[in-house]
């Protein structure tokens, strides 16, 4: 009988594919990675056939791995990056416009339109975007009245090709930052905004339950009929790995972005704006909570550092020199490839490497990027924390493969003034997708949760807090102009 779980993982800079037993054990992990494309300043793409096939990729070469097949599989998750952008032909699943990555800022002039029209909505998301997309699909206007085209992030785009085209479906928290939501309902698609815009209601994923009975995978896709059984945001996601949903659950994933995320439960708080209510899950038609705030540039920024300044072989040896000076020699470092996020919403400013002298060094340099990263990570903690009536754990519950950085998360431990706690398995997200699909095929139950929360290490703070109060305002006075967020520390 069946009883594998796999996880499909499609991230911003690449997808993963694992495979769990129901006990939690990791049987295979595969990841490939996915290339974007910057036509412009301010844009960014991939090729959606492209994606396509690496996700099929690293799903037989997790099962090859692991030395099964797909008839050992009970239910599959899907999980991917959020708010990015894609139109596809409804009959044969082939994208017809590239994909519009979430950090794409091609619809900030639109965006700007639309809010002073009424509709609540940030630069990143497919409603400022989409329309951007149907422009470089030929015959457009004719293929949407004929019901030729389908749209939707990239999870319904996988679920849809997985399924031979039997399952066009998102999840709340997808939608939740699609722009399309309609906020009175806040569970239903805005149709004044889709009416505004012109476009067809028909062109939309179904927003179903985050787990549950979605579709089936095709036999002729994936070699066996399999049960689609949960599909969430990455973040979401990753939640399940650290124990559920319920209110005062904490995360934070360093990942090519990096995001805080804490639940609110079945309540929706109203946080500061700069840190948005988000939908977390919908199960039963039952809408979790959650507040979130992105640090917009974290992985993205080591890998520019060892790519494209060429400074360090790879992410562990810029750690490594990060460990090897004591300080940063005054070089300052803001993390903000494409914009300064939470709690700021400056998505103009750019990063900034500042104090460098004779003096300094990569190793100085690579540990201003780490404590730059730490920094963003506290503004983001602590501005959350202040939201009234949610629960703060007195620890900081960190995944993401980022946080493989022992610097790091003793510069994390440091800038916030608690322990943090680095989860066994680092690909949380793919962890929490496929506990998802456990839920979802009746494989595991809520009470199951809670072990899934396995921690590798613990970095306890090692400096005073007036020392590191003082280290982040010098950092924000050089990095943001001022002292730095006024919210009190967590």
């Amino acid at each position: 009988m069946p009883e594998l779980l796999l996880a499909l993982d499609c991230g911003t800079t690449g997808a993963r594919a694992l495979l769990v037993d129901p006990a939690g054990a990791v049987l295979a992990t595969v990841k490939q990675p996915i290339a974007s494309h910057f036509p412009a300043p301010g844009r960014v793409e991939q090729d959606g056939e492209q994606v396509w096939s690496i996700c099929l990729s690293v799903i037989g070469r997790a099962l090859e791995q692991a030395g099964r097949s797909m008839r050992d599989v009970a239910a599959i998750g899907v999980t991917t990056q959020r708010s990015s952008t894609l139109v596809w032909d409804r009959a044969s699943g082939r994208p017809l416009a590239p994909v519009l990555v979430w950090s794409d800022l091609r619809g900030m002039a639109r965006y700007k339109q639309l809010r002073a029209a009424g509709f609540t909505l940030w630069p990143q998301v497919p409603a400022a975007k989409l329309e951007a997309a149907l422009e470089m699909v030929p015959e457009a206007q004719a293929r949407m009245a004929r019901g030729d085209l389908c749209w939707g992030t990239l999870d319904s785009y996988l679920i849809h090709r997985l399924s031979g085209g039997g399952a066009h479906v998102t999840d709340v928290g997808s939608a939740w930052l699609s722009g399309y939501i309609d906020y009175p309902d806040r569970a239903a698609w805005n149709r004044a905004l889709i009416a505004h815009q012109g476009l067809d209601g028909g062109m939309f994923p179904a927003i179903a339950d985050s787990w549950g009975p979605l579709g089936t995978g095709d036999a002729g896709v994936l070699g066996a009929p399999v049960p689609i059984t949960a599909v969430l945001a990455d973040q979401q996601a990753g939640m399940l790995a650290h124990g559920g949903l319920a209110a005062g659950t904490w995360k934070a994933t360093y990942g090519t972005s990096g995001v805080v995320m804490a639940s609110a439960g079945a309540r929706a708080v109203s946080p500061h704006r700069t840190v948005p209510i988000q939908a977390l899950a919908r199960v039963g038609g039952e809408v979790s909570w959650c507040v979130e705030g992105m640090v917009i540039t974290c992985g993205a920024f080591i890998t520019w550092l060892c790519g494209e300044m060429g400074m360090f072989a790879d992410a562990a040896a810029l750690s490594d020199a990060a460990a090897s000076v004591p300080d940063t020699r005054g070089i300052v470092v803001r993390p903000s490839l494409q914009g300064l996020g939470a709690p700021h919403g400056r998505f103009h400013e750019r990063a900034l490497i500042a104090g460098l002298d004779a003096g300094g060094g990569r190793a100085h340099v690579a540990r201003a990027a780490l404590q730059g990263i730490a920094f963003r990570f506290k503004e983001v903690a602590d501005t959350i924390a202040a939201t009234p009536g949610l629960t703060v754990p007195d620890h900081f519950p960190v995944d993401g493969g980022v946080a493989a950085s022992d610097a790091l998360m003793r510069m994390q431990a440091d800038a916030l003034g608690r322990p943090v706690r680095r989860h066994k398995v680092r690909e949380a997200t793919a962890y929490g997708a496929a506990i998802a699909a456990g839920l979802g095929a009746g494989v595991l139950t809520p009470t199951d949760l809670p072990r899934f929360a396995r921690y590798e290490a613990e970095f306890t703070p090692a400096m005073g807090r007036d020392q590191a109060d003082a280290a982040y305002r010098a950092w924000a006075r050089v990095a943001l102009g001022g002292d730095g967020v006024t919210a009190p520390p967590v």
